[in-house]
């Protein structure tokens, strides 16, 4: 690169104006917004070394340009420079769990993690939420996660659409139901939906990468009334893989086809199980034998899932929100052809429902015709 072409960059990224970083999940951007904005927000903690709100925001930026370069180590170096700066504050400890927590060596979790707990900020944003509810849940720290759910789901900040998304997820599921899934976007809001609308109690989420903690293993085969199984030393990740599956095992074995996999799960987490896994709309149900359920499935649409919210979008929806409306299609839509066949009506009362969880998406044309052509006959 020509030094004409450096000085060009340095130019415009110091010209940037400083933006709210938020969580990919609510809005996605891409490496070069996310290394603009660790300079403008860097420029900000030097103008001013005690602003938190600057802090956190340069640390954010940071860390999710790692998204798209996994070698990128400027989150833990920001982590440095805000110990130095902040070491006594609530911002300080959390990006300091957050960092450590990610496996990147910056000290012990839990004490970063306590301390900052000791120090919550009495208006709690989306980030706050998110990562304590989950480190509640990793704990298997009930007696404060629960309350810790319903304040956020009071606080109205969450999407609507996932929550409407997971809301007909549990729907799907038969009592006393067994989720298994991973993701924030997956497994967060049923939390808030249990705590926060005193609904679907019955069911246990399972978040498949806690599994790795000891705190949280004891914590859910308790609550299962499971013997927890031998698990391997792990010395790779074949290990934590194997460790994972017998503890899934452990699970099918007591509770069998009450056990639901999200299609969401990365290939690892639900191979294992694949030819016992049964499409029932949203999610896929074990079972040892095999039913007929796509009859299940026409249930779910026709009497559980509530999806006319597709049909209007009042507001901007999180990134997250829109895959997911956007998803109905990519789940349902095999059940097109035989509502075509044999109740017309039906058939396009759900046709109408999955093109409108695609249009109304902020997606580029590009992208939204990739998901309607799986609605073409």
């Amino acid at each position: 690169m020509t030094l004409i072409a450096m000085a060009f960059i340095a130019g415009t990224m110091a010209q940037t104006r400083a933006v709210r970083v938020e969580s990919p999940i609510v809005t996605e951007k891409d490496f070069v917004w996310y290394t603009e904005q660790k300079e403008a927000w860097k420029a900000q903690t030097q103008k001013d070394p005690t602003n938190e709100t600057a802090w956190l925001n340069y640390y954010n930026a940071a860390r999710y340009m790692a998204w798209s370069h996994q070698e990128d180590s400027t989150a833990r170096q920001v982590v440095r420079e805000m110990e130095a700066a902040i070491p006594d504050t609530y911002t300080f400890n959390y990006c300091a769990y957050r960092e450590s927590a990610s496996g990147k060596g910056y000290g012990n979790p839990k004490t970063y993690a306590e301390a900052a707990l000791t120090k919550l900020p009495d208006d709690l944003q989306f980030f706050d939420y998110d990562q304590w509810v989950c480190y509640l849940a990793m704990q298997g720290d009930e007696e404060r996660m629960k309350p810790m759910a319903k304040r956020y789901f009071d606080s109205g900040i969450y999407s609507e659409a996932v929550l409407r998304y997971s809301y007909n997820e549990l729907r799907g599921m038969d009592e006393g139901g067994i989720y298994i899934g991973n993701g924030d976007a997956t497994i967060i809001p049923k939390w808030l939906i249990q705590e926060g609308m005193n609904m679907h109690k019955d069911k246990t989420i399972i978040c498949a990468s806690f599994l790795v903690l000891k705190e949280y293993r004891e914590w859910l085969f308790k609550k299962l009334g499971i013997d927890l199984p031998t698990l391997k030393e792990p010395q790779s990740a074949e290990d934590y893989d194997d460790n994972e599956v017998t503890l899934i095992n452990a699970i099918i074995g007591k509770y069998g086809s009450k056990v639901y996999f999200s299609p969401l799960n990365s290939y690892n987490v639900n191979n294992y199980w694949k030819n016992d896994l049964y499409n029932e709309g949203l999610l896929l149900k074990y079972s040892a034998k095999s039913y007929d359920n796509l009859a299940v499935k026409r249930r779910n649409v026709e009497e559980r899932y509530m999806m006319e919210y597709l049909l209007v979008s009042f507001r901007p929806d999180w990134t997250a929100g829109q895959r997911l409306s956007a998803n109905y299609a990519v789940l349902l839509g095999d059940l097109l052809p035989y509502y075509k066949k044999h109740d017309q009506k039906r058939y396009d009362w759900l046709m109408r429902l999955l093109v409108s969880g695609i249009t109304n998406t902020s997606f580029d044309e590009e992208k939204k015709q990739e998901y309607l052509n799986l609605l073409m006959d």
